[in-house]
């Protein structure tokens, strides 16, 4: 799939709950996919100091980004499509233009902590703009989408807030065939959206308290679901990064077609009756990289779950400032 940068108009922006800021976009009549979004992977280009960068709108748009002064270019982060309501197809009627929701994990915003991509998504304003690189709208090649159950009959997942959007665009295109388990750990309950999930997904909901730290609470659910030990608190967990770098590479990223890691061969002997018991079952992971990692252990090496039936996926790092 070629992705194209276009450039987007801030229609509105509103506080939707207490730690999330939606932004919706206009101009954007031509982008896609044509398909299915799920939990298509989008980037956005941000404005700096000195404003948008120029971009020609061509398939060589990385390659032209990084050529700009970085001084210059602005920040250009990863994020999920919540909403696309495409030309046309709205309650605006056939003549309405495009419209794009991107919820906004705000992490420490009015901090020194907070990242570029949310402190310009809760002082934006109509009119704003930004580049959003995406397909184009008669894509529908499918590469960038990670929820890849195959012929699982059974799906879990397992995120955080930064996830969210994913989760809930995932859940919004439910296969009517596939039964699922859902957590979602949040910073307040007062984030959990009010909204209709299908019968077949069991959703559970996990704000966290301020005696946890980042991931716990997903942990624990999932050494509860997988009868596995929890192994939070029994190894040192690795010391925060402080890269501000202009785009950090995701830490952890394996699907059943891709792996991040090294070993290819790491799966353990079924643990009793847990792998069993999981054998139609797809396993969709993301958020923290460092909770990603755990879960990641525990059901590969811990449950014997083979990773070619998994997508982990790490959206971030503790410590590192320009997540968002």
């Amino acid at each position: 799939m070629a992705f194209f940068p276009f450039l987007a108009t801030v229609k509105n922006s509103e506080r939707i709950s207490p730690n999330f800021q939606r932004v919706t976009f206009t101009g954007l009549d031509d982008m896609g996919p044509a398909g299915h979004i799920m939990d298509l992977r989008i980037k956005l280009v941000i404005p700096g100091d000195h404003g948008l960068p120029k971009m020609t709108g061509e398939e060589n748009w990385y390659d032209e980004w990084k050529a700009i002064d970085p001084d210059k270019r602005g920040s250009m982060r990863t994020y999920s499509i919540r909403e696309f309501r495409r030309a046309g197809e709205h309650d605006e009627g056939a003549n309405g233009e495009a419209e794009l929701d991107i919820d906004f994990a705000l992490h420490g915003v009015g901090t020194p902590d907070s990242g570029p991509a949310a402190t310009w998504a809760v002082e934006a304003q109509p009119g704003d703009q930004l580049y959003v690189v995406a397909p184009q709208k008669d894509d529908e090649s499918g590469p960038g989408i990670e929820f890849q159950p195959g012929e699982a009959t059974n799906v879990v997942i397992l995120g955080d807030e930064t996830a969210l959007p994913a989760m809930l665009r995932i859940a919004d295109e439910w296969p009517a065939e596939l039964t699922g388990t859902m957590y979602c750990e949040l910073v307040d309950s007062a984030d959990i959206p009010q909204i209709d999930f299908p019968a077949n997904l069991t959703v559970n909901w996990v704000p966290r308290t301020p005696e946890h730290a980042y991931g716990d609470l997903l942990v624990e659910s999932a050494a509860r679901l997988f009868e596995v030990e929890n192994p939070r608190g029994k190894c040192t967990p690795p010391e925060p990064s402080t890269s501000d770098d202009a785009e950090p590479a995701p830490l952890v990223w394996e699907t059943p077609a891709y792996s991040s890691f090294d070993d290819d061969t790491d799966v353990a002997e079924p643990a009793s009756t847990v792998a069993e018991r999981f054998a139609d079952t797809y396993f969709w992971i993301a958020g923290e990289a460092g909770m990603v990692t755990t879960i990641r252990r525990m059901l590969v090496k811990g449950a014997g779950i083979s990773r070619h039936r998994v997508s982990f996926m790490g959206y971030w790092k503790t410590g590192v400032k320009a997540l968002g």
